[in-house]
């Protein structure tokens, strides 16, 4: 009876022991991390996010580009498909007003004709995904002039050389029948001084920057641009520019030449 005891309260003893060395191990080490750990992970993390945010975004521009190259090469196709029941001949590139031109602009006629009888009614093809989301739409509709696309159209405008230095005049296709440059991506802009409009649709960060009423997503004056500044200087990195040969290359801004790209307005593209 004694010798049970005994061993009773030796028993206690040591569970007792093991208690008291389980809370000691507790308070030594605490479940969770310290709020050095804690610093330093967040430090660690922000390093990683800063490299890998710009390979991100730079995987993202390549695809958008991708996808212009992709689009002019549908508009590509479609003109040559309108060619095949109008005598070769190319859309009018000319405005509602029937006397005027933007490269960036299309009448009512020549957008319904090419959106409902070459490309089945889908007109996100003729914009840009970086100025889409860059502003939801590029430009939308005006009835004074038609609709503004994502893309400067080079058909059937003679633009006579302009003794403005780098400004040179040029020849869009007339028919299907020549292999010209037809379609390029719209690093347009208008040098007026009272313009809001530059339009870089392919810069470093993959981002439109763009300032006009009712399209803009970034004003000149935020981004530090004066009116009247090129695609270039707004960051600009090149474009695509497709040929009716169904070629679309992509050229780097300092490879492409400045070109007059209305016939009434002090406004200027590069292709």
């Amino acid at each position: 009876m004694i010798h049970i005891c005994l061993k009773s309260a030796k028993s206690e003893q040591l569970n007792m022991s093991s208690a008291t060395r389980i809370r000691d191990q507790r308070r030594t080490n605490p479940a969770g991390f310290t709020l050095l750990e804690l610093i330093a992970i967040v430090a660690i993390s922000g390093i990683l996010m800063s490299l890998l945010l710009p390979a991100l975004s730079a995987a993202k521009e390549k695809s958008r580009r991708s996808v212009c190259g992709q689009n002019e090469r549908q508009v590509i196709l479609a003109l040559l498909d309108y060619g095949v029941d109008n005598g070769e001949f190319l859309p009018s590139p000319l405005d509602n007003t029937g006397q005027s031109y933007h490269s960036i602009v299309l009448s009512d006629m020549t957008f319904s004709n090419i959106v409902a009888g070459q490309l089945y009614g889908q007109s996100n093809v003729l914009y840009c995904p970086n100025l889409v989301q860059a502003a939801g739409t590029m430009g939308g509709h005006d009835p004074r002039f038609g609709y503004t696309i994502g893309y400067s159209y080079l058909a059937a405008v003679q633009q006579p050389i302009t003794p403005k230095g780098p400004d040179k005049g040029w020849s869009g296709p007339l028919t299907t029948m020549d292999s010209s440059a037809v379609i390029a991506d719209a690093n347009y802009w208008n040098s007026a001084t009272s313009s809001q409009l530059t339009v870089a649709p392919h810069t470093a960060g993959g981002v439109a920057m763009m300032a006009a009423p009712g399209i803009s997503s970034m004003s000149r004056s935020s981004a530090g641009l004066a009116a009247g500044s090129s695609s270039a200087a707004a960051g600009a990195m090149g474009g695509n520019v497709g040929s009716l040969d169904g070629s679309v290359l992509w050229k780097s801004i300092g490879k492409m030449s400045q070109y007059s790209a209305s016939l009434n307005d002090p406004a200027y593209g590069n292709w």
